[in-house]
């Protein structure tokens, strides 16, 4: 039976979306009106504590000197180029109350791919901390966006400081009465593009909001858990779990990159559980040898209420070590910046080594995934491509149309993941339909790398595949075809030379071998057998 329901308006159905709005600026000012003394950001690096009272008023504040500068609400972009640190969760629930767009930017990324990113983003405000501000040279030289720039620490690089803009501004400014819809952006992440070259993926408020619910239910989190935020920003580990706080009512605790001792101080310091110890494969070993080193006992610790990330590329050994040493259970994670946590809903148990069995996702609650073949028609024989949808997708890569229709189909998200599916209803994750490397969980693609090995006169054919990595899970390998064998160790340090100056550390390649361009392996139609290659006893690795 169809129902009528008369709302008494003209346009129900704009009545209706304005009514059922909620977004991530309502939240902070909720979180602040229920809990004003409970402590929003600590940064124990800086001796700085914030409760949510002071943040939502240096909010407003922020937003209210924003406008003041030519900020346009639901229209323009702050960027970020900062480490971790206490003002960035500022300006993101600023940018959140005005309907303007973060864009936390990579700063390990060299020359060319940093100014790529920030012109993606086009900002009307770059926000950059002291440590990164001679980086505004290369802003000025080769970046075609021209944006305010603002200084976190008052350096002399930037045209405003970050505070004077802060405390200039209005907590009672009219213009800040902004209506936000649940679609608007709320942030740019960037991610690898099939070239290797960024693309800029838009987060609106809608989605940004169903994964905080996404990992809340996933994760089993409570109101009042804490984070201890050392993932950079620039990433879902950092940005996304700034709402994911606000919604718990809980700490955000911005530490500078991976450092266990301060991580630890963070866990100490928490009166209440930990929501999610992020830890990627590359980081276990330094976090237990520093345990065991300092003589810290972690039964002294608050609950953690779960820990980890890509277990699928860690040895099963360490999981049961590191599980075990902090009595916490290992998330089973699968998502992607573009889906968020799509299939992380199961946790692998404390003290145990797990099967591959085990390591099978079990898909959140909230979205949808299929698998699909090669023509997106359903999957017949449990194998395929994952599909996602639901509310926590994103909205697009920024100006990549192409891109956007490759990836999108008649509502659905295309991974580019292969997974199996199990007669239990989980996912075994297989291989990717487009090769990637993803050392420490970030991504690599080979091409990025063979475009600059093969500009080299020396180099007649190159391939980049994956190896196995007892840190980081995988690396890079370059496989490289020439024939001028007089003196490869030069080539080689030649070569790396060339990677280093024009790519970010992580993509380098951990190993750079040499073989005759007759020995790949090829195709019928004279391409070669990346797979193959995989395949081959590798040589030494590269001594750095």
């Amino acid at each position: 039976m169809a129902y009528n329901f008369d709302l008494g308006v003209a346009d129900p159905e704009a009545f209706v979306e304005q009514s059922s709005r909620f977004t991530i600026g309502d939240q902070l000012r909720k979180t602040a009106r229920m809990y004003p003394d409970r402590r929003a950001v600590v940064d124990l690096e800086r001796d700085r504590t914030v409760r949510y009272a002071t943040l939502d008023a240096r909010v407003d504040k922020l937003a209210s000197g924003l406008l003041e500068h030519g900020l346009e609400p639901n229209d323009s972009t702050v960027a970020v180029l900062a480490e971790n640190r206490g003002e960035t969760v500022e300006v993101a629930h600023a940018c959140a109350r005005t309907g303007a767009l973060i864009a936390t930017l990579n700063w390990r990324l060299e020359r060319e791919e940093l100014v790529h990113c920030i012109d993606l983003a086009d900002p009307d405000f770059l926000v950059v901390s002291g440590r990164f501000e001679e980086k505004l040279e290369w802003v000025d030289a080769d970046a075609e966006s021209d944006p305010i720039t603002v200084g976190y620490d008052g350096g002399e690089e930037a045209d405003l400081d970050f505070v004077s803009v802060r405390d200039g501004g209005d907590p009672s400014d009219p213009r800040l009465e902004i209506t936000v819809g649940a679609e608007q952006g709320f942030a740019i992440i960037n991610t690898s593009g099939t070239t290797g070259l960024p693309k800029g993926a838009v987060v609106s408020h809608r989605a940004e909001m169903a994964r905080a619910i996404q990992v809340i239910l996933d994760y089993e989190l409570e109101r009042g858990d804490n984070y201890p935020a050392w993932g950079p920003m620039f990433h879902m580990a950092g940005l996304d779990w700034i709402v994911v706080t606000a919604v718990l009512c809980g700490t955000y605790y911005p530490i500078d990159g991976f450092e266990p001792a301060t991580i630890v101080d963070a866990i100490r310091d928490s009166s209440r559980p930990i929501s999610w110890l992020f830890l990627v494969p590359g980081v276990l070993e330094r976090m237990w040898s520093y345990i065991e080193d300092e003589g810290v006992d972690p039964t002294t610790f608050p609950p953690i209420r779960t820990m980890g990330s890509l277990p699928d590329m860690i040895e099963p050994a360490r999981i049961e070590r590191i599980t075990d040493l902090f009595d916490a259970p290992f998330q089973n994670t699968y998502g992607s910046t573009e889906v968020g946590h799509s299939a992380s809903g199961s946790k692998l148990p404390v003290g145990e080594s797990p099967i591959e069995a085990s390591l099978s996702k079990v898909e959140s609650p909230f979205g949808n995934v299929r698998l699909v073949d090669e023509n997106m028609a359903p999957a017949t024989d449990d194998h395929g491509e994952m599909i996602v949808s639901g509310p926590a997708l994103f909205s697009g890569y920024v100006d990549n149309p192409d891109a956007n229709e490759e990836v999108f189909f008649d509502g659905w998200y295309r991974t580019g993941d292969i997974f199996e599916r199990h007669d239990d209803g989980t996912y075994s994750y297989l291989n990717r339909r487009k090769y990637l490397i993803k050392p420490g969980g970030e991504n690599v693609y080979p091409a990025e790398l063979e475009g600059i090995l093969i500009e080299h006169e020396a180099v007649e054919a190159v391939v980049v595949v994956r190896a196995d990595d007892p840190q980081w899970g995988e690396v890079p390998r370059a496989v490289i075809g020439t024939t001028e064998t007089d003196d490869l160790d030069a080539l080689r340090e030649e070569l790396y030379d060339r990677l280093e100056a024009q790519l970010a550390g992580y993509k380098l390649p951990k190993y750079l071998e040499f073989v005759e361009p007759e020995q790949f392996p090829r195709s019928t139609t004279g391409k070669i057998v990346r797979t193959d290659v995989e395949e081959w006893e590798r040589g030494e690795p590269i001594d750095e």
